[in-house]
């Protein structure tokens, strides 16, 4: 019988995979439609008459905006990612050419450290792989696997997580670090948010508007946890 030798991850053919760039957090397109939301609010209560109210409405409003229209407006960029012994290759699709993007070629050296999960979509029984790559000139990208099929999709694609699989067999080369919310400060947050639910509840119940604020980044940041780290508990591989 001939032998065989163990084939490598750096002599394994490359995978290619339909992803996109920058996907939108449910947590982000959250806080842009409630500062939406706000925006109208405030002009309503300036209306009104009630300038304190108008003030407090219209403030969160603008801030929530200013923190999440670029990611809104750079969301769920189509790309073609490559990876092979060379390093990940990132290729613009559909409506990323119409804006400009390039293609990118990132060596495995590049990058400093990773992290993956899987995000459970069950309204859409769809479980997403989401890779973040930190790279050693400062940047952070954050692909995810591209929902649905199209026509013009290029065939042999494989899903996110077979990349991801490849980049934990390597032996040597790029850090992997937890889910955010696998890690200790995330723990210590949830108590933060806790307290700021009871916090929030005794100011309600005093008759102070600020209450509902602390509720909902309370409540919200709860229910961002339960959710995240459910679906990082998943991620297994």
């Amino acid at each position: 019988m001939p032998a065989h030798s163990p084939i490598t991850p750096d002599s394994r053919p490359g995978l290619r995979s339909l992803v996109v760039l920058n996907p939108l957090s449910m947590l982000a397109a959250g806080m842009f439609l409630f500062g939406l939301l706000l925006v109208p609010l405030a002009a309503l209560k300036a209306i009104e008459g009630n300038w304190q109210r108008a003030t407090t409405a219209g403030l969160l409003g603008l801030v929530l905006l200013l923190l999440t229209a670029r990611k809104v407006a750079r969301r769920n960029r189509p790309m073609l990612l490559t990876s092979d012994r060379d390093g990940l290759h990132l290729a613009p699709l559909g409506r990323s050419l119409t804006h400009g993007i390039a293609a990118e070629t990132i060596p495995i050296a590049s990058i400093k450290a990773y992290r993956y999960c899987l995000r459970v979509m069950r309204w859409q029984a769809f479980a997403q792989c989401h890779l973040r790559l930190e790279l050693a000139d400062g940047r952070v990208l954050h692909l995810a696997d591209r929902s649905g099929s199209r026509p013009d999709d290029p065939t042999g694609t494989v899903q996110l997580d077979a990349v991801a699989r490849r980049l934990a067999r390597r032996k040597t080369g790029p850090l992997r670090r937890l889910p955010f919310f696998s890690t200790r400060p995330a723990r210590m947050l949830l108590w933060v948010s806790g307290m700021a639910v009871v916090a929030g509840v005794g100011l309600l119940w005093l008759g102070f508007a600020v209450g509902v604020l602390l509720l909902l980044l309370g409540v919200g940041y709860a229910a961002s946890y339960y959710l995240g780290h459910g679906a990082a508990d998943i991620a297994t591989y």
